[in-house]
């Protein structure tokens, strides 16, 4: 690499699970705490990392809510490989992952649970 030029770091943020309706709060949180010692120490401003947030979470939003139809109590896994350089935070969405669990309603719970035992009292299972 050539003298004076930085090479980028790198970084992951993964959430774990959490609520399709919160996916946005705990990114941005993570992604601040996974480069609080960048913006305590002055190399990186806060607002870079404010505005890479707003990015990813913009882009998260679309594919969630208009192309998945997720509901807000349906559950979502992210992971995002970024790169720091220049006080400058750039998304690798080439390595997005993004797992979605849907909810599955009480009222469809239940009625599984009521035909099964019906079908198990029937046979003199139960």
């Amino acid at each position: 690499m050539a003298e004076g030029v930085e090479k980028p770091e790198e970084g992951v943020v993964r959430t774990g699970v959490v609520l399709a309706g919160a996916y946005a709060d705990k990114l941005r949180r993570t992604l601040f705490a996974q480069l609080s010692q960048k913006i305590k120490s002055g190399t990186l401003d806060p607002k870079e990392v404010a505005r890479a947030a707003g990015e990813i979470n913009s882009l998260l939003y679309e594919v969630f809510v208009k192309h998945l139809a997720l509901s807000k109590g349906d559950l979502v896994r992210i992971e995002v490989p970024y790169s720091l350089k220049e006080g400058r935070i750039s998304w690798d969405l080439s390595g997005l992952k993004v797992r979605a669990f849907r909810e599955i309603g009480q009222e469809v719970v239940a009625k599984a649970i009521e035909e099964v035992l019906k079908v198990k009292a029937e046979s003199g299972q139960a």
